[in-house]
């Protein structure tokens, strides 16, 4: 299993939909939720383009204890 944290969630989130947009969006939407819809279509995206098949999930609620920082 890989485990990413995003760490930058608000600089992705400006990227992807516009600092407006971005910073009115926070009172309204869940930004983690967002980011993840992000990554995950990046992600499926290149992975089609290698041929790779592989089940991509989301999953809430896990406490991760940071051991090293990359």
């Amino acid at each position: 299993m890989i485990t990413i944290e995003i760490t930058n969630l608000d600089e992705l989130v400006k990227e992807h939909r516009g600092p407006l947009s971005a910073m009115f969006g926070k009172l309204v939407t869940d930004v983690e939720g967002e980011v993840e819809r992000i990554i995950i279509s990046e992600l499926k995206e290149e992975f089609e383009k290698r041929g790779v098949r592989a089940n991509i999930c989301s999953i809430s609620g896990i406490s991760l204890r940071r051991f090293v920082n990359s």
